[in-house]
């Protein structure tokens, strides 16, 4: 993904700390970091899936943001911080890590590409923003078709929402019970509004605007 980007490229900055750090594959399950650790390293993702997550209230999961290759996370390593959530593994994946003085060092000798990672940030902060927005004010139901609009895509004419997506992943991008997640799908599988696999969920038509 990164190799080889030219050098006026949007992805110049990932380029430059790509060639510097070290790269490595991570099996599905693994964790790369985890909330509370002390923040010394970002890493670059080339392949593969990851999943961002912090515990909330009586250890339950809720999930911000799923990360693909082309993307960075822990940059807020370079303020010093802790761990502001745990990245864990869910399709193989080749990573860089990069240490904190490897990318001082290369926005020390190039400023210029400070701009493209405060550009990263400030999307980083708005994809939060709105899914933090998401679970205040919004209940279950409403979030369940935000989560399906954000992530469906067409195939051969359908409305099609990749998996594979279980049932305890989406209730923790929704911050909410798989008990409560597996009436809703059951019901809208019975309303004849979705068909669920193991490899997807099928939209059939406009879901209702409430439950």
């Amino acid at each position: 993904m990164f190799e080889g980007a030219s050098a006026d490229s949007s992805g110049d900055f990932l380029a430059e700390l790509a060639r510097l750090g070290e790269t490595r594959t991570w099996e599905p399950g693994a964790s790369v970091v985890a909330e509370g650790d002390i923040a010394d390293c970002m890493y670059l993702i080339h392949e593969g899936e990851l999943r961002a997550f912090v515990a909330g209230d009586g250890g339950r999961v809720v999930e911000l943001n799923t990360l693909h290759a082309g993307e960075l996370f822990g940059e807020l390593m370079l303020s010093g911080e802790r761990r502001s959530a745990t990245v864990q593994v869910t399709t193989r994946a080749r990573l860089t890590r990069v240490t904190r003085a490897q990318a001082e060092r290369v926005l020390a000798q190039r400023p210029e590409l400070a701009f493209q990672l405060i550009q990263r940030l400030v999307q980083r902060v708005r994809t939060l923003t709105r899914t933090v927005g998401r679970l205040g004010s919004v209940d279950v139901y409403g979030r369940l078709v935000g989560l399906f609009d954000a992530l469906a895509v067409e195939d051969k004419g359908l409305r099609v929402v990749p998996g594979p997506l279980s049932q305890q992943r989406i209730a923790e991008r929704l911050g909410a019970s798989k008990a409560m997640v597996n009436r809703l799908l059951t019901d809208l599988t019975k309303g004849g509004y979705i068909e669920v696999s193991r490899e997807r969920i099928v939209l059939l038509r406009k879901l209702p605007p409430k439950w």
